[in-house]
């Protein structure tokens, strides 16, 4: 992989939210360069702007959760970013090169309750990210659409957790 990416999205009931991400990089990287953003309601300033600390080891993952969530039993560090719904804007920002390394949605746009495409939704579910990724969105995508939805992603129903935690990783 190319640098850190989402690799899984949980909007489950209630505050059961989480988002993992993987390091597929070959290498240790150390998480103070990096920042999860959540974009709210439609936004093109986060509403929520967290420092990420400790390193991540190549080929694992770390776990975020909302403060309220309950329905992971692993290892999960509550951050402010998981405050999201199906229609806001998750993105992991990178400081040293002053750029997004991945986008899950679409920063400043808000497309009702979700973003959906063809059979996938945002909306109560949760979202798996295909092994054959290999990289995040670095670029925002233009207009209201999140054009990656379906290519990307694998989609299960509400507070499906049974993969989180760890990424299935087969990309070249």
């Amino acid at each position: 992989a190319t640098d850190l990416f989402i690799s899984e999205y949980v909007e489950g009931s209630s505050n059961n939210k989480y988002i993992e991400i993987f390091n597929g990089t070959g290498a240790t990287l150390n998480l103070s360069d990096y920042r999860l953003r959540l974009f709210s309601n439609g936004a093109s300033s986060p509403s929520q702007d967290i420092l990420l600390t400790g390193n991540l080891s190549n080929n694992t993952t770390i776990v975020y959760k909302d403060a309220g969530a309950t329905i992971y039993g692993g290892t999960a560090t509550s951050n402010a970013a998981c405050g999201f719904n199906g229609d806001d804007a998750v993105a992991l920002f990178k400081i040293s090169s002053n750029s997004y390394v991945d986008i899950f949605g679409n920063i400043g746009n808000d497309p009702g309750t979700q973003w959906s495409s063809g059979s996938h939704s945002t909306l109560d579910k949760t979202l798996r990210r295909k092994s054959s990724v290999s990289q995040g969105i670095t670029v925002d995508p233009s207009g209201t659409l999140f054009p990656t939805l379906e290519s990307e992603w694998d989609v299960d129903g509400v507070d499906v957790i049974s993969e989180l935690g760890s990424h299935t990783f087969s990309a070249p």
